[in-house]
């Protein structure tokens, strides 16, 4: 027997690495790229359907009802929240008409039909648990936010409510 085997049989080295190695993602990909492009494709297609599923149905469940003394917001898909302004906490309202609402109006126009004058509405107020209330693309926005000041106005005198400006 040889003196070197026979060392190194008895006498134990410390363990350490040669090479690291991966499988390869290609084989994976490559045997499976009509499912794995349908897959692609379908997450792509799937995720917005339910992006706009989930939007239709918050914009469906939403409704905002203005009365002479408050604004009553009902929101919810699954449970169901009800919130209560009172009309004389209002302190402020702005309506914003972004460059997509104008655009959607002048094309509406072309097609010789009535503009939607879509907005969206803040509503600023003293109120504690809703200081800003915002309506997410209401019709009429302008409209819409003109009979919420006028009815916020009555409210006010009749209340009898000192305005600080």
């Amino acid at each position: 027997m040889n003196k070197k085997t026979d060392n190194r049989s008895i006498i134990k080295t410390a363990e350490y690495g040669i090479i690291e190695f991966r499988s390869s993602l290609f084989k994976i990909l490559a045997t499976n790229f009509p499912l794995n492009l349908l897959l692609i494709l379908g997450i792509w297609t799937f995720l917005p359907i339910l992006y706009f599923l989930w939007k239709y149905l918050q914009v469906k469940t939403s409704k905002y009802i203005l009365t002479n003394q408050r604004l009553i917001l009902k929101t919810g898909i699954f449970w169901k929240q009800i919130n209560f302004l009172e009309l004389y906490r209002v302190s402020d309202i702005q309506v914003q008409r972004g460059l997509l609402y104008q655009i959607v109006d002048i094309f509406r126009s072309c097609l010789h039909q009535k503009p939607l004058l879509l907005g969206d509405i803040w509503i600023f107020s003293t109120d504690y648990s809703h200081s800003r209330i915002f309506l997410d693309t209401i019709p009429n926005s302008l409209g819409v936010a003109e009979k919420v000041r006028q009815a916020t106005n009555d409210e006010k005198d009749f209340k009898r409510v000192l305005r600080r400006d």
